[in-house]
C-alpha cells in the first residue's frame, strides 16, 4: 500500500511539472532577441488629436517566427477592467505573419486617438508583441520604453518625437504571472507528496505485541513459589511436639495406675 501511494504521487508530481512546464512555454523574449520602432504621422500631436502610426519589429532569433499581435501602450491609455494594459494595433490571430530569422516586419498604417484630455508634455509608450516561435510555443516581448511629446512644442521643453529610453523590457506582467504559476507548483507538489506520506502511515498496520505474563495461578518465569515463613513452621513444630509430650505422660499414667 506505501509503495502504491508513493508511486501516485510521483504521477502527480508530474502531472503538476508537466503543467508548469506547458505554462512556462509561454515567455518574455530577451531585450537583445528583438528590436521595435514606430513612425508617427506627426512629431508632435496635440490633445484630441487621431494620427497614423506603423509599427516595426526585427527578429534578432536565429529561427522564424510568428506574429500573433502587435501594438502600443502609452501611458494615457487607460488598463481594462481587470486592471491589465491595453494595446492599440493590428491582430493576425487567425492567420499569424511569419517573420524569418534576422527579418523585420512591418505592420500596416493604422489610427490611434489622442484624448482630449491628456496634460500636454512628454508622455511614454511602449510595443508589445505577441506570438509563437518555431516549435509552436507562444511568447511575449515588450519593448523598451520610448517617448513622445504631446502639445505644441512651443510649450514644452523637450525635442518632440519618439525616443528610446534604454530601459529594460516591461516584463512585469509575464514575470508576475511566471511566479505565480511557480507557487501554485510547488506548492501542489508538497501537497501531494504530504497526502501520500499521511496515507502510507495511515495504511501501515503494526505488528501485534503478546506481553509475556505468566497465568494468574502460576508464578512468573524462573521463580519459586513462595512458601510459609521459617517461623510460622518452627511454632507449628513445637506445638506437634507438646501434643505428643502431654500424650506420652498420659499414657505412662495409666500405666502407673
Amino acid at each position: 500500500m506505501k509503495l502504491k501511494a508513493f508511486r501516485i504521487a510521483i504521477i502527480v508530481a508530474a502531472f503538476f511539472i508537466s503543467g508548469f512546464l506547458c505554462l512556462s512555454m509561454v515567455s518574455a523574449l530577451g531585450s537583445n532577441e528583438a528590436t521595435a520602432s514606430v513612425r508617427w504621422s506627426k512629431t508632435s500631436p496635440q490633445p484630441g488629436d487621431t494620427v497614423t502610426i506603423t509599427l516595426s519589429f526585427e527578429n534578432k532569433l536565429q529561427k522564424q517566427i510568428q506574429i500573433a499581435r502587435i501594438g502600443i501602450n502609452g501611458d494615457w491609455i487607460p488598463p481594462d477592467s481587470g486592471g491589465n494594459p491595453q494595446f492599440v494595433g493590428p491582430q493576425y490571430v487567425s492567420s499569424p505573419v511569419t517573420v524569418a530569422a534576422g527579418e523585420t516586419f512591418t505592420s500596416e498604417t493604422y489610427s490611434i486617438a489622442i484624448p482630449s484630455t491628456i496634460r500636454a508634455g512628454i508622455h511614454t509608450y511602449y510595443v508589445a508583441v505577441d506570438g509563437y516561435d518555431s516549435t509552436g510555443s507562444g511568447f511575449s516581448w515588450d519593448s523598451p520604453q520610448f517617448s513622445i511629446t504631446i502639445g505644441d512644442a512651443s510649450t514644452v521643453s523637450s525635442t518632440p518625437g519618439p525616443s528610446s529610453t534604454n530601459s529594460e523590457p516591461n516584463n512585469n506582467s509575464s514575470l508576475e504571472t511566471s511566479t505565480i504559476i511557480a507557487i501554485i507548483t510547488v506548492t501542489g507538489i508538497v501537497a501531494v507528496i504530504a497526502i501520500a506520506l499521511f496515507m502510507s502511515r495511515r495504511n501501515k498496520q503494526p505488528a501485534p505485541v503478546f506481553a509475556n505474563q505468566p497465568p494468574n495461578n502460576q508464578p512468573p518465569n524462573n521463580q519459586p513459589w513462595p512458601s510459609a515463613p521459617k517461623e510460622e513452621k518452627d511454632d507449628e513444630y513445637e506445638a506437634v511436639a507438646e501434643e505428643e509430650e502431654e500424650s506420652s505422660e498420659s499414657q505412662q499414667q495409666n500405666f502407673d495406675i
